[in-house]
């Protein structure tokens, strides 16, 4: 009898043991970490997801170490189902417990995610940020052409003429926009990314002597539009501040540009090639008496004319100094490349060329 008394103790005792055991590894695993990265993960918790469903997506992210664990905490909290639906921000470094304590919490706001190409002007801007729903087309412009409310906030901005608008400060690139974002919020925050890419790459690496930002940011404007490829940038902004230099002003016109993307941006939209660019340019086209003019007027535009990558602004500011070309013809090769001359006589040859392969390509 004593024995089987001493036996069930002993197993009695085993079971205490085991379950102390348990109880500590799960209280060990609850308090634990999946790692030690501050790096944010965003998750979506899709409608109608279940806890097992959570449990392998959190699994799948490294946000947890054992899914089955994290499916016991959550019934055991009588929780389930009360994890709620939508876009998490959660790191490796939190526990199950904090993890769970998110989860029942409202989800961050929708968002919307945009893509603005380089070289797009203010109306095509605003057109993409209306395709969202979010604001409208007119409000975003109606915001987008008052530079001046940004002057206080923006030490780039306090440097403009007054009364013009924040055509080309308004940098191209993918943004995440909450739901509940009014115009100046968006503009605001394309603004900021602006800021950060002129003040990192281009405020100390300046190359041209006695310009402002907002030379350097009209002058990769039209750079951007008139260059098809990255890597002749440099070659071709070389080529435009070279012909406002004043050795060549004999030469270029007293300084003209004689660039055909700032005419286009002059004469707006066309309803004919329903589009904002249109190819097709007239002699009265390009007399057109607008301060936007490079062929009619001298020196810069009045200000920028699109978006400036950031190719396109490193270019601006750092123009190619061993170019010493005043004109560049579209070649035969049609691939965007430019053939560049540093006489008007090279510039006619290169442009018979180019209409003799033009018209053989018709």
């Amino acid at each position: 009898m004593m024995r089987y008394i001493r036996a069930l103790m002993l197993g009695i005792t085993l079971i205490a043991l085991l379950a102390a055991c348990v109880s500590y590894a799960m209280l060990r695993e609850v308090t634990a970490t999946s790692g030690s990265s501050e790096e944010p993960v965003e998750i979506v918790i899709e409608d109608g997801a279940t806890t097992s469903d959570i449990a392998t997506l959190l699994r799948a992210e490294g946000l947890i170490r054992q899914p089955l664990l994290f499916t016991s905490l959550v019934r055991m909290q009588n929780l389930d189902g009360k994890l709620q639906a939508g876009r998490y921000l959660l790191w490796p470094s939190m526990t199950l417990n904090e993890i769970l304590l998110t989860l029942q919490q409202p989800a961050m706001a929708e968002e919307v995610q945009i893509t603005v190409p380089e070289g797009l002007r203010l109306e095509e801007i605003a057109s993409i940020v209306a395709n969202t729903n979010i604001v409208s087309g007119n409000d975003f412009m109606t915001v987008a052409r008052d530079a001046d409310r940004f002057r206080d906030d923006y030490f780039l901005i306090g440097t403009l003429p007054p009364g013009v608008t924040l055509e080309g400060y308004l940098f191209p690139d993918t943004y995440r926009i909450a739901a509940t974002a009014t115009a100046e919020d968006i503009v605001r925050l394309m603004l900021d990314r602006f800021v950060q890419v002129y003040n990192d790459n281009i405020d100390q690496s300046i190359q041209v002597a006695g310009v402002t930002p907002h030379d350097i940011v009209t002058m990769a404007s039209i750079v951007q539009r008139e260059s098809a490829r990255g890597e002749e940038m440099p070659t071709i902004a070389a080529v435009f501040w070279n012909r406002l230099d004043p050795e060549n002003v004999a030469e270029t016109g007293n300084g003209r540009l004689q660039a055909d993307a700032t005419v286009q941006y002059a004469l707006g939209y066309s309803s004919a090639e329903q589009t904002w660019w249109r190819k097709q340019l007239t002699a009265d086209d390009l007399s057109v008496d607008n301060p936007y003019n490079t062929r009619a007027r001298p020196g810069l535009p009045a200000g920028p004319i699109s978006a400036p990558g950031l190719a396109a602004l490193e270019a601006a500011a750092q123009p190619d100094s061993t170019a010493e070309y005043l004109y560049f013809v579209a070649s035969c090769e049609f691939d965007g490349t430019h053939n560049f001359a540093t006489s008007f006589e090279e510039f006619q040859q290169y442009e018979a060329e180019y209409l003799q392969c033009s018209s053989e390509n018709q």
